[in-house]
């Protein structure tokens, strides 16, 4: 399988720059025993499909390292709770400056950095292999380097939406690395939707298609690259999430619009909630074409890990061997999120009958969120010591519906209630919920269905802000955004290593 080995060819460059100058000084001594030597790199097509993916594996490995897709977007400020754990009550709780390792190492923003450097070299570098394999074309090339900038891109998106001010780099370094100050997040922003707007026109709709339009045929020899690789549409996407981030609401709007009206041709299309939900063929089971970009950790392409996944935070038994979830939602909590009859993600009835496809064992203390439960077999010893539990569900950046409800955002933004509550209202017919009507305050039922419909999807958090941002009658959350407590403390090992790097004011006490 072209995944299997995803981390091959660029663990010689990127094994250090994980350690980069962005927080460490000095690149790393270190050479994996199977991978190819620098010096015999970038000479065929094998080295580049090795080096692209594996810097859509290094994206992966950013957002798997400590579930820390999670403790950004889903744990602070949610309805989650902690059944024993301080640390991540201390995520919940926004006190990220703890002294736990987890919050350190979450904090710590190197491992986005390697896919920036990474990328970077990937542009700089594989245009050497058109001199000499035949079999990688001009096109290929273009189309391969249009994914890293728009790669480098999401980073930064990242970035900037986790820690507002980062450094901004904009090519590879190999050795000593400069030490950079932050720039602005509206310049890094600018930055990161100059190198989208340069790729998108290059990205196919869709890849590995004999019947496309642009850039058909078979692609690195696969026909199946569905959610796995950054198209078209994907980009259209991140400029609107770059754009609303920044507070462009008018552009965002402009990007969404493009964006749905070209959904078809790259295949993405909306799910019912059986499918979303189920184990075998869903949305979670693999990446696909209900995503508009996934990084996929299957079990078919040998890629489950027992870490990495949003079920080792909130299953317990009879999912896994572990008794109790490490996090939960109280069944009062869930009543009160999920309060309209009919809804199938959860709903109580007139008699008091509770139905729900998001949520198990709700009788129990520590009801299971098990929207996304894919559950592979166990490893370990044979005397069952020592074991774990596989997951195969990917980390999904954002999928149809996802989009759908961005978009009715930024039309109520910009004061288009009647086309945003018609989007709204889309969706929730496919959650089998009434139409709300023109009287509703449109803004706020947006929000709420963002919340149910992406629960534990990694963004509660940066709703919650921009949500926040858009009422403006939170005294106490506003000065939260003012004083940079929307965001994550830099690391103390960044800190240490580049002097140049301020620690966010409101973590400096």
């Amino acid at each position: 399988m072209i995944m299997k080995n995803i981390y091959r060819f660029i663990y010689v460059f990127i094994v250090a720059i994980a350690c980069s100058g962005i927080g460490c000084n000095k690149i790393l001594d270190l050479e994996a025993s199977n991978t190819i030597n620098e010096k015999n790199a970038w000479k065929s097509i094998t080295d580049t499909r090795s080096a692209l993916l594996g810097n859509y594996g290094l994206m992966r490995s950013a957002l798997a390292d400590n579930e820390a897709n999670w403790m950004y977007g889903e744990l602070r400020g949610s309805a989650f709770k902690s059944v024993s754990r301080p640390d991540l009550k201390a995520v919940i709780d926004g006190k990220l400056n703890l002294p736990f390792p987890l919050l350190e190492n979450v904090s710590n923003w190197r491992k986005f950095y390697a896919v920036i450097n990474s990328s970077f070299l990937f542009i700089e570098k594989s245009g050497n292999v058109l001199a000499s394999d035949p079999q990688y074309t001009n096109l290929t090339n273009q189309v391969d380097i249009a994914q890293m900038k728009a790669l480098i891109a999401l980073a930064y998106y990242y970035l900037v939406r986790t820690w507002g001010d980062v450094p901004l780099i904009k090519q590879s370094y190999d050795g000593q690395f400069p030490k950079i100050p932050r720039s602005s997040s509206s310049a890094v922003l600018s930055y990161a939707e100059q190198l989208l707007k340069e790729a998108a026109p290059v990205l196919p709709f869709v890849y590995g298609s004999v019947n496309a339009d642009y850039f058909s045929g078979l692609y690195y020899g696969s026909s199946d690259w569905s959610g796995d690789l950054i198209n078209r549409l994907t980009a259209y996407v991140l400029l609107a999430h770059i754009s609303v981030l920044d507070g462009r609401y008018l552009d965002a709007s402009a990007y969404l619009d493009y964006a749905s009206a070209n959904s078809s041709s790259a295949l993405l299309t909306t799910s019912s909630t059986t499918t979303l939900v189920s184990a075998t063929g869903g949305v979670f089971t693999n990446t696909n074409n209900k995503h508009v970009l996934a990084f996929g950790m299957s079990q078919e392409k040998n890629e489950t890990t027992p870490t990495g996944h949003l079920e080792n935070l909130t299953l317990g038994a009879p999912f896994i061997q572990r008794t109790n979830p490490l996090i939960y939602i109280p069944a009062e909590d869930i009543a009160s999120i999920y309060n309209e009859p009919r809804d199938e993600r959860f709903s109580i009835d007139a008699t008091g009958t509770v139905s729900s496809m998001f949520f198990s064992n709700l009788t129990s203390d520590y009801p299971l969120f098990t929207k996304i439960a894919i559950v592979g077999p166990t490893a370990g010893a044979s005397n069952n010591t020592s074991v774990f539990t596989l997951y195969g569900s990917p980390i999904v950046f954002s999928r149809a519906e996802e989009m759908i409800l961005l978009q009715a955002e930024t039309k109520a933004v910009l004061g288009n209630t009647s086309l945003a509550l018609d989007l709204l209202n889309l969706l929730r017919a496919d959650r089998k919920l009434d139409r709300l009507p023109a009287t509703v305050n449109v803004i706020d039922e947006i929000f709420k269905e963002r919340r149910k419909e992406l629960l534990g999807e990694a963004w509660y958090w940066f709703d919650l802000i921009r949500y926040k941002k858009i009422k403006n009658n939170d005294p106490v959350f506003n000065n939260l955004i003012a004083t940079g407590g929307i965001y994550w403390p830099v690391a103390q090992e960044v800190l240490k290593a580049n002097g140049l790097i301020q620690q966010t004011q409101y973590w400096k006490n």
